[in-house]
């Protein structure tokens, strides 16, 4: 027997908790972007009140990218390495091979690159959608990864 097959799926309520708390490491890490960005175009500002950077146009546009890259870095790195995130640890879920096969770093990187387009048109409708009408409820990301997600 798989070893998804003997554990439970875990459907949107816990998953939506899950990405929930992780949307707070999203914004430890877009301060994390606007910084670095900040000190390598040279409009980081430091005073008496503190540190300030007011990025637009290219630079904002780099700091927005790089945060996207950190972001899909840490789902997909975490995922990979231990089956969950941050908000996947603290509500017990992990993502696992629907074969029972360790998550590779490429079908790691698939379901959280497909995030996006779970995403759509927004508030994860799509994902939404695809996992209440998957029998492992599986978001379109988990299906083309050939992943789901298991309480732990």
């Amino acid at each position: 027997m798989e070893e998804t097959d003997r554990a439970e799926y875990c459907g949107i309520g816990i998953r939506g908790v899950a990405i929930g708390i992780d949307s707070f490491v999203w914004i430890a890490l877009l301060f994390v972007a606007i910084f670095l960005t900040g000190v390598f175009t040279g409009q980081l500002e430091t005073g008496a009140q503190g540190i300030d950077t007011n990025l637009t146009g290219t630079p904002a546009s780099i700091a927005l990218g790089l945060w996207f890259v950190l972001a899909l870095g840490y789902h997909t790195v975490f995922e990979w390495q231990f089956g969950k995130t941050i908000g996947k640890a603290l509500v017990n879920i992990r993502v696992a091979s629907v074969d029972g096969s360790p998550l590779t770093l490429g079908s790691s990187l698939i379901r959280n690159v497909l995030r996006l387009v779970d995403w759509l048109p927004g508030l994860y409708l799509v994902g939404i959608v695809g996992a209440v009408v998957s029998e492992r409820k599986q978001r379109l990301g988990d299906r083309l990864a050939g992943t789901t997600v298991v309480s732990s």
